[in-house]
């Protein structure tokens, strides 16, 4: 699915999102983005530090497996999607909305 999407795309295919409820005060939500920003740069800087963790919830218990699957995660993308990042969740909701899966294209997906 991947292959086919960067194959279609030209864009890296958005692998899960980091959201916050507009309810939470724009303080709150600058705090959370924060906090969340801090530990992907720590697991980025300490890449063994989530390993243990992660094997023990792995389906895959190869050492290289894991480690590419941590890497899927945790990578610059999760810290800024930059334009490139921003791009491939548009399309993504466009092909949403394409097929019906959803209604409409949020304008403002990304807040902060």
């Amino acid at each position: 699915m991947g292959e086919d999407w960067e194959e279609k795309t030209a864009n890296p295919i958005p692998l899960g999102g980091i959201v916050i409820h507009l309810k939470f005060n724009p303080e709150t939500q600058l705090k959370v983005n924060r906090i969340l920003k801090r530990s992907v740069e720590f697991a980025l800087n300490n890449p063994n530090s989530s390993y243990n963790f992660v094997k023990t919830y792995a389906q895959e218990l190869d050492d290289e497996v894991i480690k590419k699957h941590i890497g899927l995660y945790v990578n610059n993308f999760t810290v800024n999607l930059g334009e490139t990042g921003k791009n491939a969740v548009k399309i993504l909701f466009e092909r949403a909305k394409e097929k019906e899966i959803i209604t409409t294209v949020p304008e403002d997906i990304f807040v902060l």
